[in-house]
């Protein structure tokens, strides 16, 4: 494809680079569409406004002849119709190499078409900013629907991309269809049904709350965020759902604030001092003291951004046994650094949440 362009062996090996600069993506602004583009482009030295009508072609056209190579799991859509029916959100954590364009027809081809199913999220290459087997993949999902580790679970089929990097976040997870024996819950379509039931107790709350799995999730919220309101358009940011509400603007200022003026000084507090004390105080009543209504939303989103990298660059310097540093709490009592910033953590999730909620369609 392209060969009149594009010498064929030439393509390939961009793309193959193109696809592991997806893989290797760390950066929570950049999506992974983003990230494929700056490699793939330069190195054939293409514009990508010229090349894009022939991919979009290709997935189009072509792209849709090769369903003939795949087989359908038997029994997948009474599976999914089964899970909804029950209630469950339901999200396609695909691995999002491909645009959605593509990864809708392989959802086709696997006898679940997104337009007769009510899915709740399907990753793609235009709206994730990590690929699997990156645990930010996860918590990115997890952010963007506004669910903890432990209201979740992952159900896949492949132990070192699907099920132990979830796993590392706490969640449950359910090893589908397996082709060897492994240390995994396992099992058909019945069996993950039956598994389900008790799935619950099985959510790893230590995991969830490791430093490796906070500075995870810290760093994949911003990601989330940028799914969320990044296309946000500017008459939508002051809008309240209802009077007593936050705006999406006041939320984001708020989330602003507690990064730079919590967060951040607690980190400080505890690199600064042997036992600190830390008090409690009320932030919600700064979205009303500070006029946060008022705000530039995208102007609050940066600099929560730029706050946010700032704060996990300190984390990631960080030695282990300046985790469990001690403090204590006005609230909580004797806590660890560990623990404060797994707060902060599960505050950003309170808020995407409720992000999430605020701009949900009627």
């Amino acid at each position: 494809y392209l060969a009149n362009r594009i010498p064929p062996d030439r393509l390939l090996a961009e793309l193959m680079r193109g696809t592991q600069a997806m893989l290797d993506n760390r950066d929570p602004t950049r999506t992974l569409e983003a990230a494929f583009a700056a490699r793939f482009y330069p190195a054939l030295g293409e514009d990508p406004e010229e090349l894009a009508p022939h991919f979009e072609r290709f997935y189009q056209q072509d792209f849709p002849a090769l369903r003939e190579l795949t087989a359908r799991r038997n029994g997948a859509r009474e599976f999914v119709e089964k899970l909804a029916k029950a209630g469950y959100e339901i999200v396609i954590a695909t691995n999002p190499l491909f645009p959605r364009i593509a990864i809708e027809e392989r959802l086709r081809w696997a006898g679940l078409p997104p337009a007769e199913l009510p899915f709740e999220l399907i990753t793609t290459y235009e709206d994730s900013h990590f690929a699997k087997p990156r645990p930010e993949y996860y918590a990115e999902i997890l952010g963007r629907i506004g669910r903890s580790p432990a209201e979740a679970v992952m159900a896949g089929d492949d132990p070192e991309s699907d099920l132990a990097p979830a796993q590392s976040l706490g969640m449950p997870v359910f090893h589908l269809f397996p082709r060897n024996e492994s240390t995994f819950s396992q099992g058909d379509f019945d069996a993950f049904l039956a598994w389900l039931e008790g799935a619950p107790t099985q959510a790893d709350s230590e995991a969830a709350r490791s430093p490796q799995s906070t500075m995870v999730r810290l760093r994949a919220h911003v990601g989330a965020l940028l799914c969320l309101v990044g296309e946000l358009p500017a008459e939508n940011w002051a809008v309240k759902p209802a009077a007593e509400k936050w705006a999406v603007v006041e939320t984001i200022s708020h989330l602003r604030d507690v990064e730079r003026e919590v967060n951040a000084r607690r980190l400080e507090a505890y690199l600064a001092a042997g036992e600190p004390h830390f008090s409690a105080f009320d932030t919600d009543v700064w979205a009303e003291e500070r006029s946060y209504i008022r705000e530039d939303g995208r102007q609050a989103l940066q600099d929560f951004i730029d706050l946010r990298l700032a704060l996990l660059d300190r984390l990631e310097a960080l030695e282990p046994e300046q985790w469990t540093r001690k403090a204590r709490h006005a609230l909580f009592g004797p806590t660890t650094m560990a623990e404060i910033m797994a707060f902060a953590a599960e505050h950003d999730l309170l808020h995407l949440a409720q992000i999430r909620e605020t701009l949900r369609k009627p």
